[in-house]
């Protein structure tokens, strides 16, 4: 073979193989690949989604003509079965999943319908997708979802026990996700989540650490910031009342309450007749640790090898050529590392005021940790590892004073506490 035609089909070889790296490493390729692995775990809707993505940027890129097609084909039977098997159910709310379904195939079909003209390619004739409009079957299984919650609101809204008023109020509102302005869920809705609200009175904690106060009012600081969190969340108040500090004050100055041994039968029952709330949580901080700032060291040398200079040279053909001349240089490294550390100890306690019941009990912790590092040297900077050189640069940091440790402990115990009693109220 001539050296000509062997460069000549070397080129070609070349061309072909960069054509296929460019494809590869090219976003419709990326999504190409990614849409197959889709299809291996039977994921057909991604799929689609993704090959139209990757068609959309590269109508012509073959491994996405040929895979489309059969993923579109697999991704509809999936979702016929789906609803043939709901159809068949007698599950009280199957409507919601056909309502899924159909959602599923109208993306589906509209990620399809939107596709430049795609051509089979090895036969070069047009892909036909057969676009089917599914939004009456959509409309109609949105209303029979609204529908089945809508009983299901108006049969729990009967009782007369909160939970289940709550339960209603839920129904109501899934109701109204459905369809907007259904019936007259919005107003039932509305009744049923205020006779679904229970009301809670938190009392102040105790500080029973024995650090009179010696790093302010903690446990005030506890709960002012749990409840402005939780009064911050409307999820968490959707069903939830918290009395606030102003109103519990007021009564157990008038009433001249203490608030040791309020949590007993006898005082829960009069906490809750005055202040008309259905349950009270109490707490206690039993441990303030505080563990001083600590600063230590370690001293070690770091070296390196560095270019001084250049110099000139003859090599052995007697031309004249530039190198480099190195040198070692070191430093001295004395490396700090500075932390300190607080943690807060405590229980609380959620008391239902009618029946003087414990509803829920719970030990909990706040913590605040602090560290930071620097370095100084003596000697050649240059000899400083790159990490090295950023502490040297960072200088010396001071650790928060004692109060502002525990101040942080106490805010990540409030935030503690108020995520656990926001899962509670909902």
């Amino acid at each position: 073979m001539r050296i000509s035609q062997i460069m000549k089909y070397a080129g070609i070889t070349f061309v072909i193989m960069s054509l296929t790296a460019c494809a590869f490493f090219s976003e419709y390729g990326k999504l190409e690949r990614n849409a197959r692995e889709a299809y291996g775990r039977a994921d057909y809707d991604t799929a689609v989604f993704m090959l139209a993505r990757s068609l959309q940027i590269n109508q012509d890129y073959a491994k996405s003509q040929t895979l489309v097609a059969d993923a579109f084909l697999m991704a509809n039977r999936m979702h016929a079965n789906r609803i043939k098997e709901l159809e068949g159910s007698s599950a009280e709310f199957k409507y919601d999943d056909l309502t899924r379904e159909y959602q599923s195939l109208v993306n589906l079909h509209d990620a399809v319908k939107n596709l430049p003209p795609i051509r089979h390619p090895k036969t070069a004739a047009v892909l036909e997708f057969k676009i089917v409009n599914y939004a009456s079957q959509l409309a109609e299984a949105k209303e029979l979802a609204a529908e089945s919650h809508y009983n299901s609101g108006a049969r729990l809204a009967q009782s007369g026990t909160m939970a289940d008023q709550k339960a209603a109020a839920k129904e109501f509102k899934k109701a109204l996700s459905f369809v907007a302005e259904y019936k007259d869920a919005s107003d039932r809705y509305a009744v049923s989540r205020k006779a679904g609200i229970k009301r809670i009175a938190v009392f102040p904690f105790e500080d029973l650490s024995g650090k009179r106060k010696r790093y302010g009012a903690v446990e005030e600081l506890v709960v002012d910031q749990m409840v402005t969190s939780i009064m911050k969340d409307q999820s968490a108040t959707e069903f939830l009342e918290l009395i606030s500090r102003n109103q519990l004050d007021r009564v157990i100055s008038e009433q001249k309450l203490g608030l040791s041994g309020m949590v007993n039968e006898e005082s829960a029952m009069e906490v809750g007749a005055i202040l008309g709330v259905h349950e009270i949580i109490t707490g206690k901080i039993t441990q303030i640790i505080y563990s001083p700032v600590q600063t230590v060291h370690r001293d070690y040398k770091e070296a390196n090898k560095i270019v001084v200079k250049t110099e000139k040279y003859k090599d052995k053909a007697g031309k004249t050529k530039t190198r480099k001349v190195y040198a070692d240089v070191e430093a001295r490294v004395r490396h700090y590392t500075r932390s300190t550390k607080a943690v807060i100890k405590g229980s609380y306690k959620i008391v239902d005021v009618r029946t003087a019941k414990l509803v829920k009990s719970e030990a909990f912790e706040g913590k605040a940790d602090f560290s930071t590092e620097w370095v100084t040297f003596k000697g050649d900077e240059r000899a400083l590892k790159h990490h090295t050189s950023k502490l040297a640069r960072k200088g010396e940091a001071i650790a928060p004073v004692a109060e502002e440790m525990v101040s942080r402990a106490a805010s990540d115990l409030a935030n503690s506490l108020s995520a656990t009693l926001k899962i509670y109220a909902r």
